[in-house]
Order: structure tokens, then sequence, then C-alpha cells
């Protein structure tokens, strides 16, 4: 039985989720990305050290930039450190003396443009008087629970005054932290507390960086009345110069009781008028808008307002807008992944439904195919090619491409490179295999995406509507490899008598790792999904005898595994 018609868009799969050998050329690693530092204010914060190295050929020629005044690069001499082979440090000096009071970030760029996997960026957070609160506003219903995280430069003692017994604070996460230690404040609201305000005085002390040494105020308001939630709390985009207006939602929800009702959103830009925003999906939402037509490169800050009829009546969204420079798309390392775990460092397999990552890949908005299939491999002037072969594409949006990788894409090291409208983007790292199997992921997993021919019943394999033996489900996968008969790239899979089948699979039910103890037989077919690109089908017959509940869930093409999700069984 092959299902020739199901619900999935034909280029938006992603919406259900979601050149040379590489080694012919440098290949830039970096041994750290991300730096956070807490700054007294008035100072210039400690001067912080990534090393370069190479995995390819030939030497690096590296330069390093800073999208901030406040940070200055500098590329040192070649000399040895962590990495294999000779390495390259870059000091990146935190010239903060002149901030205020806050937290400020700005990127580092390290370039070769001969490199693969080159630029990279490595992000800097200086955090400038700590990142200690002064004050915490927690709302909650009877009964409740909330949490506020932040982070001190040292381990803290702590005491309350007076003592409270719905606050508490803890070190958020396991293991030693000897610096950037984050930390988790926790307010409960236990049913029998009284409805109203409640304050107490969280005190910090014994920080070796002074400014985490300091007085938290924590009220707790515990009310009947409705909560408004917003996520996120934070908004941050991204725009290019005079190209397209960008886009987020917030959504809202009711942590409260009672009726949440929003009944206004204001929008408001500390300099200039490119922010707007507006209540969506009948107060459910609020979308914003964030115009980069007038704007230069460079952080532009801003704030929405959300007025409603709750306790916490309006609720304050920080908003940031890092306008770019027009310049070439930039894939970013490790950006290339399987549209099934979408798991950085996983090989791709040939005729793999596969992602790309990054930024500028287009100046207009998202765009599908107008066509077909076959699947174009230029919409609207950008196209992806893995190792110089174009590949057809699913959809484009300025940070993320959908593509199918060519089966004509030898397994092995190679590269793929972004180009829009005939300008060459950089070259990224990528392994081809002849299969790389994956589930789809139902939400995200741990569940696969299934679907039944038959309906109803509706069987997802998920604890809402779990299997029972004897169940027909059709199980979507990608990275299967090369079919019998063969189908061409970006061409849909063919149905009726000539289906495009996958020899030597098997499904397995239990067994905590894939080959342990377990259930494995071959389903009644496995083969590229009709009508479809790319997207692979099982046929399978739950076995009877498998225990209730939870069992782990996995196929093999040959001797290759896939991932292993979780098939909630009755």
């Amino acid at each position: 039985m092959v299902l020739e018609n199901f619900s999935f868009a034909k280029y938006g799969l992603f919406l259900l989720l979601g050149a040379a050998a590489a080694n012919a050329a440098p290949q830039l690693v970096l041994t750290q990305t991300a730096f956070t530092v807490s700054v007294v204010p008035g100072s210039n914060g400690a001067t912080q050290t990534v090393d370069a190295g190479n995995v390819g050929d030939g030497t690096l020629s590296l330069t390093a930039s800073s999208s901030v005044p406040w940070l200055a690069p500098t590329v040192g001499a070649t000399t040895t450190c962590s990495l294999k082979g000779p390495c390259i440090p870059i000091a990146i000096a935190l010239q903060t003396a002149s901030l205020a009071a806050g937290t400020y970030t700005g990127t580092v760029t390290i370039a070769d443009p001969s490199a693969v996997n080159a630029p990279q960026f490595v992000m800097v957070t200086a955090m400038v008087g700590g990142a200690v609160p002064s004050n915490i506003v927690f709302y909650l219903p009877p009964g409740g629970s909330a949490s506020q995280d932040f982070v001190t430069a040292t381990p803290v003692k702590d005491t309350v005054a007076p003592a409270s017994p719905w606050l508490s604070l803890a070190v958020n996460g396991e293991g030693t932290f000897a610096f950037n230690v984050p930390y988790k404040v926790t307010a409960t609201a236990a049913s029998g507390m009284a409805i109203g305000q409640s304050t107490a005085t969280l005190t910090l002390t014994g920080s070796s960086f002074a400014p985490d040494n300091k007085a938290i105020s924590v009220v707790l308001n515990v009310t009947t009345q409705p909560i408004l939630n917003a996520n996120p709390a934070i908004v941050s985009l991204t725009g290019v110069a005079g190209a397209i207006k960008q886009t987020a939602t917030i959504g809202i929800s009711n942590g409260g009781q009672g009726t949440l009702t929003a009944s206004g959103v204001t929008a408001a830009a500390a300099t200039g008028s490119w922010l707007t925003a507006q209540l969506a999906t009948n107060g459910g939402a609020v979308t914003i808008t964030a115009d980069p037509t007038s704007l230069t490169a460079g952080t532009y800050p801003g704030t929405v307002t959300i007025a409603s009829n709750a306790a916490n009546s309006s609720v304050v969204i920080p908003v940031q807008f890092t306008v770019e420079a027009e310049g070439p798309p930039v894939a970013n390392p490790s950006g290339a992944v399987n549209n099934g775990t979408f798991a950085s460092g996983e090989a791709l397999a040939q005729g793999d439904i596969a992602a790309v990552f990054g930024d500028q890949f287009t100046l207009g908005a998202l765009a599908y195919p107008s066509g077909g299939p076959p699947l174009p491999t230029n919409v609207n002037g950008t196209e992806v090619l893995v190792n110089n072969i174009p590949a057809p594409l699913y959809f484009i949006s300025n940070g993320q491409i959908d593509f199918e990788v060519p089966f004509e894409v030898a397994p092995g090291a190679t590269t793929i490179q972004i180009v829009r409208n005939g300008q060459q983007g950089n070259l990224i790292a990528v392994k081809i295999a002849a299969s790389a199997p994956r589930f789809l992921l139902l939400n995200g997993g741990p569940y696969a995406v299934l679907n039944t021919p038959d309906s109803p019943p509706l069987v997802t394999g998920d604890p809402t509507h779990p299997a029972k033996a004897g169940d027909i489900v059709i199980v979507y996968a990608i990275g299967l490899g090369q079919t019998n008969p063969v189908v061409k790239t970006g061409v849909a899979a063919p149905g009726g008598p000539n289906l495009a089948n996958v020899p030597d699979v098997k499904v397995c039910f239990g067994g905590a790792t894939p080959f342990a103890k377990a259930v494995c037989f071959t389903p009644s077919f496995a083969g590229l999904a009709p009508t479809f690109v790319g997207l692979y089908q099982m046929n399978v017959t739950i076995p009877g005898g498998l225990p209730s509940g939870n069992s782990s869930f996995y196929f093999t093409v040959g001797d290759v595994p896939s991932n292993v999700v979780q098939i909630a069984l009755q």
C-alpha cells in the first residue's frame, strides 16, 4: 500500500519538521566562537583570545574585523595551541571604559577568502556592571511557579530577608562553575498563599567581581486575574540596509485565571520610525515589523508594549534590529544539515532533503518554486551548488534554504556554496554519504511523523494516538539514498507499478540503541513517496507481542542505522 497524496506541502516540508573538494584548500577552524565577559563600569574588559587552525591544505591568510568600536581584534603570529598543527591566535581587546552600565554584544569576523568554512564569527557579550538585576517581579496564580535567570562572574552566597519560603535561588545547571555562573531565581505561590503582594530582598555576597555583590528586590504578585505571558520575551531581527522589511511574531498566552484580552500594542524605536507592531490572530499574537529602508548599517534598539486586562497590564518586549550592509551570501560553517534531525556534523545523503543556514541568501521575501516538479535549481536568482552541481530548491529565504542533495554528488568530502544573482558566497565543508537515513520528526521529536492510509482511526504514534498491533502506518523519512528504478535529481518519484524501492531496509521496535536486541523486519514497502521529491516512506504493520507504552523505533538501510525515536504503543 503506497500513499500517493497527503497533507505535506510539496515545497514546504520544513514547516512540518520546516566547487572543489573540501580538502583542496585551507579550511578554517576556531577553538571558540562566543565569549561573555563581566566588566566593572569605567574599565576595559579582559582581552579574550581565540585560536584559529587549518584542517585543510595550504596556508591560512586571516583578517579580523569588528562590528562595534569597543572590540579591537588583532591577528597574531603562528604558534602552537590545542588544535592539531600550527594555529593563529586572534586577540580581542575589550575597550569598554566609556560604556555605561548595560549589556553589549558585538561580532568579530575572522575571514580568509580562499578558505573553506570562512568567514567565521565570534560573538562577544560584555556585561558592563554585571548581569545581576536590581529588581525581579513575578505574577502568579495560586499554585503557580515561575523563574528568572541571571549570570554572575563568579559564585555567590545568598541571603533572603525577610525569610520567604516562596523564594529560592539555585545554580541553573550541573557541574562546577568557576566563572559566568548561571543562577535561577524561583518564586512559588503555594496553594494556600494569600492573594496579594509579597516582597523580599535577595542579597548576593562573596563574588570576586564587585558588581555582583548587590541586593535584588523581589516582588511576588499572587492573583486570580489573567496574567499575560509573551513568547519570546526579547526579539532580535536582522535585515539588510535598503532591503525588504523583516517581521517577527510574539505569542500571547494567559498564565493566570479568567479570560485574557489584549487591548493594544505600541511600538517605540529609540531613533527613527523603523519599528511598527500590531495585534494579530484575534489578539493571540503580536506581529512586529522592522523596516531597514532608510537605515544604515548598525544596531537599533526599540520596544513593543502590549496592553491588556491582565494583572501585569503592560508588558514591555525589548527589540533589537541589526542592519547589515549588503554583501555576498554567507553560509554558516556546519550550517548544512539534514531536514529530519537538523543536527550539525551529520553526513548528508545523496538525494537528501537538506537545509543550509546563513545570511543574505536572498534580498527578497521567502520564495517557493513557481512550478514543478521537477524542482528548479534557481529561485529568484538564488542557487545552491553542491560540489559545483546546482541543487533543486524547495524554498529560499534570507537565512535558510531547503534543497535536495544531487544524486550526482559522489560520497566523500565536498563543499556547498550559495550564489545570489551571480554573486558567489563562501564555501562550507560537508560530508556526503550514499545513505544517511533519518526520520522526519513530529514537532521536533521524540516521535516520528506517521500517517495512516485509512483514517479514522488516526494513528500518529505519540501518546495522544498510540499504535496497536495490526495497525498499518506510513512512516516518513529522508536520506535513504538511490532507488530501484533510479529516480533523477529534482524529479518527482513515480507511482503505479514503477515504484522507486530502496533495497535492504528493516524497521525495528525495542532496543535502546541500533543493533541492540529488538524486533526487526522488512516493511511491505520502503522507497520514495510517489509524486514527491526526496521524500521517502515505509509502510509498516505494527507487530504483535510488543509491550504497551513508549518503545524505541528505528530503521536500517543496509548496515546504516537511522536515528532512534519513540513510538507510543497500546
